[in-house]
C-alpha cells in the first residue's frame, strides 16, 4: 500500500506534529511492505528520498513568523495536486481542518485521490480557537449564532472523511456527540529511551525541579503558567525550567530569577531526554490537548505530572488516578495542585506514572496501530464506525 500524509504544520521547530511524523518516518523506514510519502511546506520545492519507499516532498510555503525554520503555510496547491496524483495513495491522511482537510476533500471530489481519505484529529479548532474568541458557552446574540454556525459547518465537514483518527476517548466522545461516527482511537506512544532513564529511588528532595516543555502559546495555557510562576518560585526548595518557543518566548526569556532557567527550543531528542532526567515534576497547564503527548513522555521518564481536568492530559491523569489535577484555566487551582506535587511522595507517584505510560507502549507500537487501522480502511468498502 501507499500512504500519503498532507501536513501543513510540520516544521523543524514544531512540537507534537513533528514528533508524530518523525515516528512515522522511522516506522516506514524499517519495513519494505508499504510506501510512505510525507508532503510538507518548505522554502522551495524539494524531494528527499530517505529510502526507496519513504520520501519527504516539500512544496513552497510562506513563513508565518520571522523564524525561517518555523511554521509555513503551503500555497503551492497545484504542485500538491500533482504529487498526490503521481503517488496515487491507497490512504491520504490530512492533518488540519483549514488547509489539508478541504484540499483532501477536493482531491477526492475530482477523483485525483482514488484511495480513501483519513483525517488525524490533532487539534480541536472549535474548542481551542473559536469558542474562546466568541465567548464560549456563555456567548449571546450574534456571537452565539456564529458559534453554532461554526459548529455545524466544521462537524459536517469532519463527518465527510472516510475515517477520523483520534488519540483519546475525550476527543472520540466529543466528535460522536456532533454526529461524526467513522472514528478509530489510535493513542500515541513514546520513545523507548524515555523508559530507560534511570531514576534512583530516594533522590534528594531539595531542590524539587519543575519543568514546562512545549510551545509558548495561548492554546497551551502558558498565561496560567506565567500567573503562578512568582508564587512557585517563592518556595526556596523549588527550581523551574521552561523549554520551548512561541509568542511568549520574550516573556520567559526576560524572566530573571536565580532558580529559573529558560532553555528555548530544544531540537535534539537526546538533549530533551536529559532535561526530563534532570527534572521531577512536569507542569502541563494546557486544557486543549487532544492527547497530552508531553504528559505521557514525562510520565514515561518518571516525572509526576500536574495537569488540568480537561482534554487529553486530563484523561491521562484520570487514568493515573492522579491527585495533581487542577481546574482548567484556574491559576489558584493550578498553584495548589503544583504545591501538592512538590510535597508528594515523588518516588511512589513517579512509579505510578511510568506504569501507566507503559500501557501505551512505544512510538513503534502507536504507528503499528495506526497503519493497521488504515489497512482496514483501504481493504473494506466501509470505514469503521
Amino acid at each position: 500500500m501507499t500512504f500519503c500524509d498532507l501536513s501543513p504544520f510540520y516544521c523543524d521547530t514544531g512540537g507534537g506534529i513533528r514528533t508524530y511524523h518523525r515516528a512515522k518516518i522511522d516506522w516506514f523506514r524499517r519495513q519494505d511492505r508499504h510506501r510512505y510519502v510525507l508532503v510538507v511546506p518548505g522554502r522551495r520545492r524539494e524531494v528527499t528520498d530517505l529510502t526507496p519507499h519513504v520520501a519527504i516532498v516539500r512544496v513552497y510555503g510562506v513563513p508565518v513568523a520571522h523564524d525561517r525554520d518555523g511554521y509555513r503555510v503551503p500555497i503551492d496547491f497545484g504542485h500538491i495536486w500533482s504529487v498526490v496524483r503521481r503517488a496515487d495513495p491507497d490512504v491520504l491522511e490530512v492533518d488540519d481542518p483549514w488547509i489539508s482537510g478541504p484540499l483532501g476533500l477536493l482531491l477526492r471530489r475530482f477523483k485525483v485521490l482514488r484511495g480513501r481519505l483519513a483525517s488525524f484529529y490533532h487539534s480541536d479548532p472549535i474548542a481551542t480557537y473559536v469558542e474562546p474568541r466568541l465567548g464560549g458557552a456563555g456567548a449571546r446574540g450574534p456571537r452565539r449564532l456564529l458559534l453554532r454556525g461554526a459548529d455545524r459547518v466544521f462537524y459536517r465537514v469532519q463527518a465527510a472523511y472516510d475515517l477520523t483518527m483520534v488519540t483519546s476517548v475525550t476527543m472520540e466522545r466529543r466528535l460522536r456527540a456532533h454526529g461524526v461516527t467513522r472514528i478509530v482511537k489510535v493513542p500515541f506512544g513514546v520513545d523507548q529511551e524515555l523508559f530507560d532513564i534511570a531514576r534512583p529511588a530516594g533522590r534528594p528532595r531539595d531542590p524539587i525541579r519543575l519543568l514546562y516543555a512545549g510551545r509558548l502559546h495561548n492554546d497551551k495555557d502558558v498565561r496560567v503558567l506565567l500567573d503562578v510562576l512568582p508564587s512557585v518560585l517563592a518556595r526556596p526548595d523549588v527550581e523551574v525550567t521552561v523549554a520551548g518557543t512561541g509568542p511568549y518566548r520574550d516573556r520567559f526569556a526576560a524572566w530573571s530569577h536565580p532558580r529559573f532557567t529558560y532553555l528555548g527550543f530544544i531540537r535534539d531528542e537526546e538533549a530533551m531526554r536529559e532535561i526530563y532526567a534532570a527534572n521531577d515534576v512536569l507542569l502541563a497547564p494546557g486544557r486543549f490537548e487532544t492527547f497530552g503527548l508531553a504528559a505521557l513522555e514525562a510520565a514515561a521518564a518518571g516525572l509526576i505530572v500536574v495537569g488540568p481536568d480537561e482534554g487529553g492530559t486530563g484523561e491521562l491523569l484520570e487514568e493515573m488516578q492522579s491527585p495533581f489535577i487542577f481546574k482548567a484555566g484556574d491559576a489558584a487551582s493550578f498553584l495548589a495542585a503544583t504545591g501538592r506535587a512538590i510535597d508528594s511522595d515523588r518516588d511512589r507517584m513517579a512509579g505510578q506514572s511510568r506504569a501507566l505510560a507503559r500501557t501505551y507502549g512505544t512510538w513503534s507500537d502507536a504507528i503499528t496501530r495506526q497503519v493497521q487501522a488504515c489497512e482496514t480502511l483501504a481493504e473494506h468498502a466501509g470505514a469503521p464506525s
